[in-house]
C-alpha cells in the first residue's frame, strides 16, 4: 500500500469523531476519546486491512457498535 498524506488521514478522523458524537449524542471531546481508543482506530492507523478505505460513516457506525 502506497504511504496515505498523513493530512487526508486525520481529516477523515475529523469526520469519523464528529460522526460518534452525533449518533452517541456526545461531546466531540467523549467522541474523540471513544475514536483513539477504539481497536478501530489502531487498524487503521497502522493500515490494517484497508480499513481506511472505508466510509467515514461505516467507520463511525463500527466504532458505535463496539461502544454500546
Amino acid at each position: 500500500m502506497e504511504k496515505i498524506d498523513r493530512t487526508l488521514l486525520d481529516m477523515k478522523y475529523a469526520r469519523i469523531i464528529e460522526l460518534i458524537s452525533e449518533k452517541l449524542h456526545i461531546s466531540l471531546g467523549e467522541a474523540m476519546d471513544k475514536f483513539y481508543n477504539s481497536a478501530i482506530f489502531e487498524l487503521i492507523d497502522t493500515n490494517v486491512g484497508d480499513l481506511y478505505c472505508r466510509s467515514d460513516k461505516y467507520l463511525a457506525d463500527e466504532i458505535c457498535r463496539d461502544n454500546v
